[in-house]
């Protein structure tokens, strides 16, 4: 899965480093699951309900290409207890609610990273993302 920046962080990253203001990065970061697909600038649906809930996780250079972050450990979701609907999108937030959406993109297959997945999750499903996974790329 590949994802890029919102404008909101956009907007920040070049008014911190241009010296026009100034970023407080987060000290944590949460991974969001969609049912509906985000943009640059509008968020997508978030799962409700459920118990869905947004999950921390830790990111890290991949090294190559040497663009891109991705999650440094597993990312696993908690059991669904009612269905989710349709996820095929995912955000990333600088909180567990509400907060600024700092990246999104689609989910894609793990085996070609790039054809785009959705998956219906219903009752008893388990959502997990092994290390790697996640992939944010800087462009």
């Amino acid at each position: 899965m590949a994802g890029t920046a919102t404008v909101y962080l956009e907007q920040r990253v070049l008014s911190h480093t241009l010296a026009y203001g100034a970023y407080t990065a987060p000290t944590l970061v949460f991974l969001a699951l969609c049912t509906s697909e985000p943009s640059r600038t509008v968020a997508g649906t978030e799962v409700v309900g459920g118990g869905y809930a947004r999950i921390q996780g830790t990111f890290a250079l991949a090294g190559t290409p040497d663009n891109v972050a991705s999650n440094a450990a597993t990312i696993e979701y908690p059991t669904a207890t009612a269905s989710w609907g349709t996820v095929g999108w995912f955000e990333v937030w600088d909180a567990v609610s509400g907060g600024n959406r700092l990246y999104w993109g689609p989910l894609v297959d793990p085996a070609d990273g790039v054809t785009p997945i959705t998956r219906s999750i219903q009752t008893s499903d388990i959502v997990r993302f092994q290390a790697g996974v996640v992939q944010i790329q800087a462009t």
